[in-house]
């Protein structure tokens, strides 16, 4: 069971390597057509797994917790998020949509020089910060991977 999560970890986490690696934009959806824009993220962390069996013991669906972390979450605890995703869909490379057990429905979108030139320079400046506070983000990023595992392991 344990070698299963890992592999089906691993295979829910590259879903996000190249949004993680190029940067992504996220809108979310709460049941309305209004929709939310929750800004550029800087990294999608699967923090936990949980698979759902038949009675042969077959798989029938995987649940997932995902963190994101926005841009500049260094600033705060409110720039990073947890959703227990129970769907997803991916028509394309360049985006991905979750639904979390609430129902709500979240688009990632890949930044593109051509269409959003003003996120690219946005992404290149944020990562040349990171880059730059290295040692800094080391801590940051591992409390937050500490608190967020710690969410989604305490979520029915």
């Amino acid at each position: 069971m344990k070698e299963f999560i890992a592999s089906e970890k691993a295979r829910l986490q590259s879903l996000f390597d190249e949004f993680n690696r190029d940067g992504s934009i996220i809108v979310m959806r709460e049941g309305r057509d209004i929709p939310l824009p929750l800004g550029l993220v800087d990294s999608y962390t699967v923090t936990r797994v949980a698979p759902h069996f038949d009675a042969q013991g077959n798989t029938t669906k995987t649940d997932f917790w995902v963190m994101f972390k926005s841009v500049g979450y260094n600033n705060g605890y409110q720039y990073a998020h947890t959703i227990k995703v129970v769907a997803w869909g991916c028509e394309d490379t360049y985006e991905l949509d979750l639904t979390d057990d609430l129902g709500r429905h979240y688009h990632i979108e890949l930044i593109m020089d051509i269409t959003e030139h003003d996120y690219v320079l946005d992404w290149r400046t944020w990562q040349s910060y990171k880059a730059a506070n290295a040692a800094e983000f080391e801590i940051i990023d591992a409390q937050l991977l500490a608190e967020h595992t710690a969410i989604a392991e305490g979520w029915q």
